[in-house]
């Protein structure tokens, strides 16, 4: 599907009859990377700022009491510095129905996602099509504490077999209200699926001859790799099965009544089928607004 066809779809799920409420969104992030290249070797890990902007448009309907649809459409631009073929915008299209069972502020709530995105990026073999599914379920406790729980699915597919991704998703997000005007919260999650990495020409050469160690080098001469140049001349970026553990901390205080500015922290450690490891941290700031 074009991407003049995506605009098309997404505004004329905007405009079904009888939505109550139209709700602009607007997201402006600042992400200090810690290798962001996702590289094994130690003499690889390159750090960098990632700059993201988003802005969305949603609106939603109650059906009847409990149950809310919402439907959206967002574009982005990122942009990373020092790694110009990083750069990319995106266009997408979301919706959920979620159901509330009983009333009041302790009643508990399970939501159904779907989403459609467009992906287009400077380095030629990226872009493609995101499809994601998601399932979730929350429940306040007290009135400063509540829990969510997330499953979800995603797959890319691209102009590439490197960057052709599937992976699945559980994860669980404690919130905890400290004042009317601040707010902790503290995630935890596996992914499990596939996932890119990347690595100098002269990293990968060893790894391909079995130099640093036999099973690893049968491995990676079975996946799919390319020199994309990503990250330095002779970069190569391959695509590993395997699994990614993480977890977050962030301080949100807000700003006013519609804005706020969440401060995150966010660990990350990607495992491949043959034992290599990926440790990423990323830092953030960022500015949300509602109009």
């Amino acid at each position: 599907m074009p991407r003049f066809g995506v605009s098309v779809l997404l505004f004329g799920l905007l405009a079904l009859p009888e939505v109550r409420a139209v709700n602009l969104r607007m997201e402006a992030a600042t992400t200090r990377i810690e290798n962001i290249t996702r590289a094994s070797a130690p003499t690889d890990w390159k750090d960098a700022n990632r700059h993201e902007a988003l802005l969305s448009l949603g609106q939603h309907r109650e059906w009847r009491t409990g149950l809310l649809a919402v439907g959206s459409v967002d574009f982005g631009a990122e942009d990373v510095t020092h790694f110009n073929l990083l750069t990319a915008t995106t266009q997408g299209l979301s919706g959920t129905l979620r159901w509330k069972f009983g009333f009041g502020a302790f009643a508990p709530w399970i939501a159904a996602d779907a989403g459609l995105r467009y992906w287009s990026s400077r380095l030629d073999f990226d872009d493609g099509w995101t499809k994601t599914v998601a399932l979730r379920a929350g429940k306040r406790f007290t009135s400063n504490l509540r829990v969510t729980a997330v499953a979800d699915w995603q797959q890319q597919d691209s102009s590439s077999a490197i960057f052709d991704l599937k992976h699945h998703r559980v994860f669980a997000t404690v919130t905890w209200d400290i004042t009317d005007r601040l707010q902790l919260s503290h995630g935890n999650g596996r992914l499990w699926g596939t996932f890119t990495a990347n690595a100098s020409p002269g990293v990968w050469s060893r790894a391909l001859a079995g130099e640093l160690g036999a099973a690893l080098g049968a491995y990676y001469n079975t996946i799919p790799w390319a020199v994309t140049e990503s990250y330095g001349r002779g970069w190569v970026t391959y695509r590993v099965d395997g699994h990614v553990s993480f977890w977050w901390l962030e301080l949100s205080p807000a700003l006013g009544r519609n804005t706020s500015l969440p401060l995150r922290y966010e660990s990350r450690l990607a495992v491949n089928l043959v034992g290599v490891k990926y440790r990423q941290d990323l830092w953030s700031l960022a500015l949300l607004h509602k109009f």
